[in-house]
């Protein structure tokens, strides 16, 4: 059974960026946010928001929220298990509200480490 940081808790979203433009990015953690956001050149079309590393409801239902707003949900979690486990439970939220999904995976093990080493991203 996956269990997160702050399971029962009552976390949020770190969030930055255009919440009116269509696209939801989705990170573990605060920096993976910002680093994800300077890769992009900081995209006009998106919203970047971080989980904090953990997943409550209150996460979950902040998600749900911003998700029935926007076009596309996408999981830019971490290269790991739990980034996976994430990813997994935005793409339902995605479905359930009615909006696209896609998944970004860093190359190394998350988006400050891509950013710091100059490197690029994976879809899929």
């Amino acid at each position: 059974m996956w269990r997160g940081f702050s399971t029962g808790g009552a976390k949020t979203l770190f969030r930055f960026g255009n919440s009116a433009g269509g696209r939801l990015c989705v990170t573990e953690g605060a920096i993976d946010a910002l680093s994800l956001s300077a890769l992009e050149g900081r995209r006009a079309d998106t919203l970047y928001a971080s989980t904090a590393g953990g997943w409550s409801p209150a996460t979950e239902s902040a998600v749900t929220l911003l998700a029935g707003d926007l076009d596309l949900v996408v999981a830019a979690t971490d290269r790991n298990s739990q980034g996976e486990a994430y990813a997994d439970k935005l793409r339902q939220i995605a479905s359930r509200q009615g909006c696209g999904f896609q998944r970004l995976r860093p190359i190394a093990g998350d988006w400050n480490e891509d950013l710091q080493q100059g490197r690029e991203w994976e879809e899929g």
